[in-house]
């Protein structure tokens, strides 16, 4: 990845974990994909993102003729996967803003008829002492 995306990610201190084709399953504040070695994070949670980042292009290949409702439990999985991931990046990146999309949220549960509002599929990754629970 060139500089400037690398500065992006640096300067605002800002990431969002969500998976899809040819990435490393990690975007800047602008909607970039970057590198995930871009990230100031262990190595072991390099492979990590791009391990999960591999599962999703695995599923996303099976589920290409298939209706995604019928892979449900691939996408539960996948998308537990990648809270636990955006999680343990928030964890390495304490004083970024950390935000996941959700793919189970996104493309498996029924919307009833409903507008499914983004702040249901993405949201912001917070350490436990941050909540406002």
């Amino acid at each position: 990845m060139s500089e400037f995306y690398e500065d992006l990610l640096n300067r605002h201190r800002w990431v969002r974990v969500m998976a899809d084709y040819s990435c490393d399953g990690v975007w800047d504040i602008e909607g970039n994909s970057c590198g995930a070695e871009e990230l100031p994070i262990s190595p072991a949670l390099v492979e990590r993102l791009r391990r999960w980042q591999a599962h999703y292009e695995a599923i996303e290949d099976a589920v290409e003729e298939e209706d995604r409702l019928h892979r449900e439990s691939d996408w539960t999985n996948f998308s537990a996967e990648g809270l636990a991931i955006a999680r343990a990046v928030k964890a390495e990146l304490p004083g970024w803003t950390v935000f996941y999309f959700d793919e189970a949220r996104a493309c498996v549960v029924p919307l009833d008829g409903k507008r499914r509002l983004r702040s249901t599929v993405e949201y912001e990754i917070l350490l436990d002492d941050e909540s406002c629970d």
